[in-house]
């Protein structure tokens, strides 16, 4: 059983460390169907799509997963995944992927209110970041030579005004963080 146990540690971390559905031939054969679901269900993996990926993943080598220990390890796992700790930080990496994930379950709205309060700052951060790109363009640009006194003073002025958007978003960007589950 210690063996068993080695193996199956071994197969998770190398789950997690790929980030996808497939198993390799030895992870299928030493494969706790319910501590799989029970981990997708902690990530808020969709476990239709994971078992069907699964089930053909290990057709390979013979194996057909327990969908019955899946499905009851998924549905210990999902309670996990479905907190606004979840949801904020699904949302602030822009992730909306598993916003279903939490669909009809206890904390659906607490999850739901912070994806989309994480998204917001993903979208700050996202703006704050395209600013960065158009400042360090135009800083470029006024080393043109060839510039017109008009084209420079259009140019130091949308300077400015991105200068100023960009103290707009930090503060809004700070703001937005303050709300993040504790």
């Amino acid at each position: 059983m210690k063996k068993l146990s080695a193996h199956w540690l071994l197969a998770s971390a190398a789950l997690a460390l790929a980030g996808c559905a497939s198993m390799t031939p030895e992870q299928c054969k030493v494969a706790d169907w319910y501590q799989v679901g029970l981990d997708d269900g902690a990530n808020g993996e969709p476990p239709r799509t994971q078992l069907a990926d699964y089930t053909e993943d290990c057709a390979k080598v013979g194996v057909r997963p327990d969908a019955a220990r899946y499905r009851a390890g998924w549905e210990a796992g999902i309670p996990r995944f479905c907190t606004p700790y979840s949801g904020w930080r699904e949302g602030t990496r822009g992730n909306t992927g598993k916003q279903d994930a939490c669909r009809g379950r206890m904390n659906e709205g607490a999850f739901s209110m912070a994806l989309n309060a994480g998204l917001e700052v993903y979208r700050t951060r996202q703006s704050i970041s395209s600013n960065d790109s158009e400042i360090r363009r135009l800083e470029k640009r006024l080393q043109d030579k060839g510039l017109s006194d008009q084209q420079r003073r259009e140019t130091r002025d949308r300077l400015r005004y991105l200068d100023f958007e960009q103290s707009r978003l930090r503060r809004l960007l700070a703001d937005q963080e303050s709300m993040a589950p504790r």
